[in-house]
């Protein structure tokens, strides 16, 4: 029986092709085994995207979800920890204040008028929190500051209540500054928005509402309270330690009167950052879903990538071998 043999142009297209297709392999499993994903996605799909396009735009949109949570629990953890603060101050200072006007001596008075007015300055920068370059408590307005600075609202304080009398008086006109509507801290203090911010966005249909600005009555209670001690530190019925005293008796009892506001302040921001994590655990199993569902597309098995590398190399170094030694071949040595 006569051998059909190849002849040298055959063999050499041949063996060509034959590299070409081991060279192809070989950067096929390379990239499977060093990404972990398959490399002709178009075979793995079938020619079919839609599943997988689906997919990927669900993961932008919880991607999206993601960073508006992270916005959402950043402001209103900033909330809670500025409440925190200044319900730390007030608990402090009010117990500080009717014991001062309990004693009603100058000294008692004095640390007492001095500690309510650095406390003021304190609570009053607390308020004025920025996140990023938003402001905290001014409602939509929030590239300006929530309230003006504790000199300049204590300058004003001072000016209001110069005619004054009486503790009565004092007392009367500071309510009067921070509470009534249209006096002087809705008009000169509070420098934000009446409109408080929009809902933030926590996933498809769902939201929360961080909606408390300084205009809010315990806010306003809250400094009520410290600038009436704050007024005798600056000086207010300065040789009458007895109306002293009384003005931080008034001060104290509106402080402690203000505790259970600032503590629903607190319940509320907490009532939401609960929502926001609850929001958080539940974008987070969904990302972790979609992802599993992508990875079943897309992934390369990641053992027979690499047996199949291995295996590809031996090959490609065979047939380098072998070429080599055909190359070596003459027709001296054939003879």
């Amino acid at each position: 029986m006569s051998a059909i043999s190849f002849g040298d142009m055959a063999a050499s297209l041949r063996n060509m092709r034959m590299m070409a297709q081991v060279k192809q392999d070989l950067d096929r499993y390379n990239y499977e085994v060093a990404s972990g994903e398959k490399y002709d996605l178009a075979e793995a799909v079938s020619g079919d995207f839609t599943p997988l396009a689906s997919i990927e735009r669900a993961l932008r949109i919880l991607s999206s979800y993601d960073t508006a949570i992270q916005e959402a629990s950043l402001f209103a953890t900033a909330m809670q920890t500025s409440f925190e603060s200044v319900s730390t101050h007030v608990e402090e200072l009010s117990s500080t204040l009717l014991t001062a006007s309990t004693n009603a001596d100058a000294t008692s008075v004095s640390v007492a008028a001095t500690d309510a007015r650095t406390r003021f300055d304190a609570v009053v920068s607390t308020l004025n929190t920025r996140i990023g370059d938003r402001s905290m408590l001014s409602g939509t307005a929030t590239g300006k500051t929530s309230l003006m600075s504790a000199d300049d609202m204590m300058a004003e304080l001072l000016t209001a209540v110069s005619g004054a009398t009486t503790v009565e008086d004092v007392e009367i006109i500071v309510e009067d500054w921070f509470l009534s509507v249209g006096g002087g801290y809705e008009t000169v203090a509070y420098q934000g928005s009446a409109n408080t911010l929009s809902p933030f966005s926590l996933g498809e249909d769902e939201t929360v509402r961080m909606d408390i600005t300084a205009l809010d009555e315990s806010v306003r209670e809250t400094l009520k309270g410290l600038a009436l001690a704050s007024l005798v530190d600056e000086g207010v019925f300065e040789n009458d330690v007895s109306a002293q005293a009384s003005l931080l008796r008034s001060s104290g009892e509106a402080l402690m009167g203000a505790q259970s506001g600032l503590a629903d302040l607190q319940a509320r921001v907490g009532s939401v950052e609960a929502r926001i994590e609850e929001a958080s655990l539940a974008n987070t199993a969904m990302t972790y879903s979609y992802e599993t569902a992508k990875s079943e597309i897309i992934s390369a098995d990641a053992y027979e990538a690499a047996s199949m590398l291995t295996q590809t190399e031996t090959q490609l170094q065979l047939m380098y071998t072998l070429t080599a030694r055909m190359s070596q071949l003459s027709l001296a040595d054939y003879l």
